[in-house]
């Protein structure tokens, strides 16, 4: 779909180009409809330059008619799944931290739930710098480290009727971040035996930080095997998860890393990933 859409604009641009070279001079007309012709001319006559400026705002007319924003392709994510919580107003912020700029500041917006009061909401977190963001034509939040495959990942998830951040079961955010409909299981992680080993409530604020506002998240662990291409063997995996309500939603900042590793509370990999997720903000904890 999105193919034929900009490939009109591609046609345009190159009618501009070869309309007036003399040896392709039969080729241009058909690329250009006689009718599009017609309107350029008077009599008999086409200066190249009212070609050139009306070829150019055909091309951009089209293009901004056309073409859609990625959110206005996205559904709610399914019920009891987890899909990323897609970028929404423009290009998020990226800011190096510190003399050494070893970490990045990411500020930025994520699309709202359905029917919330605004269409969009903020969100912040710090990662390592030197990691690479995967899908930035997806529209997810994503980034890896290359070095030995931890991840982060933004998702976005609706609660069970009823639930709210503190009441819904635990196993609810395994189930749903390893669902075969969400976007973890479709961008090809294959997982089995996803269970959330440990859960906790945090409130980052108190009375003397009034009047700033606060939002209690959610913090837990998660354990998992993901299989191999082989499909024999498997590897063990953690999870590290902060979770955030916004009306009946979650926004949850998961980070993934090898278990050996994520277990040896000393080790860097466990010490990174611990310091993305205390990191995370959403809503107006984001702002401050």
């Amino acid at each position: 779909m999105r193919s034929s859409t900009i490939s009109l604009p591609l046609l345009l641009l190159l009618q501009a180009v070869t309309a007036f070279q003399p040896a392709r001079n039969t080729f241009s007309r058909l690329l250009i409809p006689n009718s599009k012709l017609d309107a350029l001319k008077d009599s008999r006559e086409v200066t190249r330059h009212s070609f050139l400026v009306n070829s150019a705002k055909t091309v951009a007319s089209s293009f901004l008619i056309s073409t859609p924003s990625i959110a206005d392709d996205i559904a709610a994510p399914p019920k009891g799944a987890a899909i990323y919580a897609y970028r929404s107003g423009g290009l998020a912020r990226l800011t190096t931290l510190g003399l050494a700029k070893l970490l990045t500041r990411y500020e930025g917006y994520v699309t709202a739930p359905s029917g919330y009061s605004k269409s969009q909401i903020p969100i912040c977190f710090d990662f390592p710098t030197d990691w690479l963001q995967l899908d930035k034509l997806g529209g997810g939040v994503q980034y890896v480290d290359q070095r030995n495959g931890d991840k982060l990942y933004v998702l976005h998830a609706i609660l069970p009727d009823g639930a709210d951040l503190k009441s819904v079961n635990k196993q609810w955010f395994a189930d749903a971040i390893l669902s075969p409909e969400g976007d973890i299981a479709r961008s090809g992680v294959v997982a089995e035996g996803g269970r959330v080993s440990s859960s906790k409530m945090i409130v980052d604020c108190n009375a003397e930080d009034a009047p700033k506002s606060c939002m209690a998240r959610r913090r837990m662990v998660l354990k998992y095997d993901t299989v191999t291409g082989s499909g024999v063997q498997t590897v063990e995996r953690r999870g590290l998860v902060d979770a955030y309500q916004v009306g009946g939603d979650v926004y949850m900042m998961l980070t993934t890393s090898n278990a050996v590793k994520f277990d040896n509370k000393d080790s860097k990999e466990r010490q990174t990933v611990e310091n993305i997720v205390s990191s995370f903000k959403v809503g107006d904890a984001a702002l401050l």
